[in-house]
Order: C-alpha cells, then sequence, then structure tokens
C-alpha cells in the first residue's frame, strides 16, 4: 500500500506546511533492507483519521502525511481488523458512543464503510482473533462490551454489556489462543478482572476467582502476550514496571516475575500527575519488549527494553530517553522500528531498535493534536 510520491494524492495546504516543516530526516543509522508500513492515528481535535505512510529504504527513512479521512465525529481510539483491510475507530458524535468501519483501499487511500451507535463509550478497542468480535471497555465508568462484526466488518449487535466491580478499566485484548480476556485497572482501583470469552457466540464470562488481586498499587494498564508461550505481560502505571503472569489452561493467571524501570520519586496521590507507565509491545518474534514511561513534570519521559528470556521471563537491556508523554507505542510489522506518539509534543516518532537493545531515532513528525492511540499496519 506504500506508494511512490508521484501516484500520492495531493494533501491540504495546513498538512502540506506540516509534511515540510517538521519531517527530521536522520540518517547513517545501518538502514538495511527496505520495509513500508502505514501508521494511522486519531485526531480527536479535527475530527479526522491521520494516516502516515512509513518508508524505509537502505539510504534513509520518509514519512509521508497522508489526506487524512474526515470522520465527522471526534475519534479517539482505533483497532485493525485482523484481515489487514479494514480499521475500526471509536470516539463521539453528539454525545453518543460511535464505531466507524474503515476499508484501507488499494491505492492507499480510506473510506468509511460504516458507521454504529454503540451505546457506550469504548476507551480501548480491539477485534478478537478470528475478526468476528469488536469488544471495548472505558476507563472512566467500568463498561465492558462485545458487539458482533458484520461480514463488512460493520460494528453490529451488543452480544455482552457489563461492567467491572473496579473503575478505570484500561484495556481487553483477547489472548493469542482467543479463549480469554483480561481488563486490568489502574490507579487505587488496582485490580486484574479474567473473563472467559467465546468465539462461537462473543460473549464474555467472569472467571472464578474473578480477581487475579495483582500487588498493591502496582496499577496494571495495558497487557499484551508472548507470541508462542502461554504468558501475559502488564504494564503496571504506578510501579513503574512490567508484570509476568503464565496463562493456565483455565484462563487463571499466575504471577511469575514483577520486573522494574526505575524507582517512583514519591508514593502515588489520587490526581497528582507524576511518573506513570503507559503502553506496552512485544516484538514480532518475541525476543524484545518495550514500555514506556510518561513523566508529567519534569524530564524522565523514557522507553525500557527488556530481553525477554527462553521461559518469557524479563532482563532489563536498555533505557531510551524519549519525547514528551509517550502514551503509545507500536512495532513496526518487521519489528525492526519502534512507532511512538509523543503526545506531549503533539509528535509521532519513529526509533530503529538496535541489536544491543538500544533504540535510535530515525525519524519524527509534528501532527495537528497529540494521538493518544495509534495502529501499525502492513503496507503492501
Amino acid at each position: 500500500m506504500y506508494l511512490p510520491p508521484s501516484s500520492r494524492a495531493p494533501i491540504s495546504a495546513r498538512l502540506r506546511r506540516l509534511a515540510a516543516c517538521s519531517l527530521l530526516l536522520i540518517g547513517g543509522f545501518d538502514l538495511l533492507g527496505n520495509e513500508a508500513f502505514r501508521v494511522f492515528a486519531p485526531d480527536t481535535k479535527n475530527k479526522q483519521l491521520m494516516s502516515i505512510t512509513v518508508n524505509i529504504a537502505d539510504d534513509g527513512i520518509d514519512l509521508a502525511v497522508e489526506v487524512p479521512l474526515e470522520l465527522g465525529f471526534a475519534p479517539n481510539t482505533v483497532t485493525a481488523h485482523p484481515n489487514g483491510k479494514n480499521l475500526i475507530v471509536g470516539g463521539t458524535a453528539s454525545q453518543q458512543a460511535v464505531a466507524a468501519t474503515i476499508e484501507i483501499m488499494d491505492k492507499g487511500g480510506l473510506r468509511k464503510t460504516a458507521q454504529a451507535d454503540v451505546g457506550q463509550p469504548g476507551g480501548f478497542i480491539s477485534v478478537d482473533r478470528t475478526g468476528q468480535y469488536f469488544l471495548s471497555t472505558h476507563y472512566r465508568s467500568g463498561a465492558v462490551a462485545s458487539h458482533a462484526l458484520g461480514e463488512d466488518a460493520a460494528v453490529g449487535a451488543v452480544i455482552t454489556s457489563t461492567k467491572t466491580p473496579n473503575l478505570e478499566s484500561h484495556c481487553i485484548i483477547t489472548t493469542p489462543d482467543n479463549r480469554f480476556v483480561y481488563i486490568p485497572c489502574v490507579k487505587n482501583n488496582n485490580a486484574l478482572f479474567q473473563y472467559a470469552f467465546d468465539e462461537k457466540t462473543g460473549r464474555l464470562s467472569p472467571l472464578e476467582p474473578f480477581d487475579a488481586k495483582p500487588p498493591a498499587m502496582f496499577g496494571p494498564r495495558h497487557v499484551i502476550y508472548h507470541p508462542t508461550l502461554p504468558i501475559a505481560y502488564f504494564s503496571n502505571e504506578q510501579q513503574l514496571g512490567v508484570s509476568v503472569y503464565g496463562i493456565g489452561d483455565d484462563g487463571q493467571l499466575t504471577a511469575r516475575q514483577h520486573a522494574t524501570t526505575i524507582p517512583r520519586r514519591k508514593p502515588f496521590e489520587q490526581g497528582k500527575r507524576d511518573l506513570s507507565a503507559s503502553s506496552i509491545v512485544i516484538s514480532p518474534n518475541g525476543e524484545r519488549l518495550f514500555v514506556a514511561l510518561r513523566d508529567f513534570n519534569t524530564d524522565e519521559d523514557s522507553v525500557f527494553t527488556f530481553r525477554v528470556e527462553a521461559d518469557g521471563r524479563l532482563s532489563l537491556l536498555n533505557r531510551t530517553r524519549v519525547g514528551d508523554v509517550p502514551v503509545r507505542l507500536a512495532v513496526s510489522p518487521e519489528g525492526k522500528y519502534l512507532v511512538i506518539s509523543e503526545s506531549g509534543d503533539t509528535r509521532l516518532a519513529v526509533y530503529k531498535v538496535l541489536s544491543g537493545g538500544g533504540l535510535k531515532r530515525t525519524a519524527a513528525i509534528d501532527l495537528p493534536s497529540g494521538p493518544r492511540d495509534l495502529v501499525v499496519v502492513a503496507a503492501d
């Protein structure tokens, strides 16, 4: 889906100025081989979906801002359908929670094909491994839902509508075998709720015991899974690290390790922003894990790289200082680059993953607003 500059549609004058003034090219970082992928990010302020093509070649890296898709509502979340051809974007229209289905067209364009009222907002959204169900959870209300998806990836009827016992629920992604879902809650609502997921019906059912009970004030936030081992990794918003859990045949989580990054400066205080961990991702081969640390007061904003051992445990390799408030991470399809939404700088940055675990900034571009979510899709 990468298009050469000559065949791209013209972009608006504002975005052309952004591309001209904000594209930072930094060469000489052992850019071996070609890779192309696209980054999609909600622009809540301007009610549109941003599309950035990343093209990497032996002689450098190019970021191209494509024509944004006007949505007609304020988007805040985005997820990719496993078919690689659709996105689902969540947001708010006239105080109503909505979900729009977007087609990624062959020539690189975007087209909205469906939009549905979903009843309850989704602060985090995903699609199950079969591509038949849309899942959401909402931070402020604890709302959890599953919806059927049509063949065209349009969001349809609600199947499960419930709430977590605690508020501040932060993530919902099915396990690689599509049998379970874990919903973490942060801050003083510290919890880790466990559900069975039925891929034949799309129904979510609480496991017993329901709460895996993370250590006090760890604040599990986001989850990712090992590609081959039955292991879940949670970024811990308050503990500033990563927890490693084994997944039992019954779906129950068993703590194996609580890895750390740096100590907190001071104990957590409700309502006061300080250091907090955010997004977590793992390389496609399962060898490297990355977790972001946000600093709302000074300049400790960082991404920490862990080596994933043969048993799934973690060893800290490296710390890389990054731009202001890294809220979301994504790994390129081949695992060679890390994409970071540096939301405090309203900037999207691309870092090369070095062999020793370090990160090297290779390109960055300013965006109209600092996206709190993004997704990466391979380019044809």
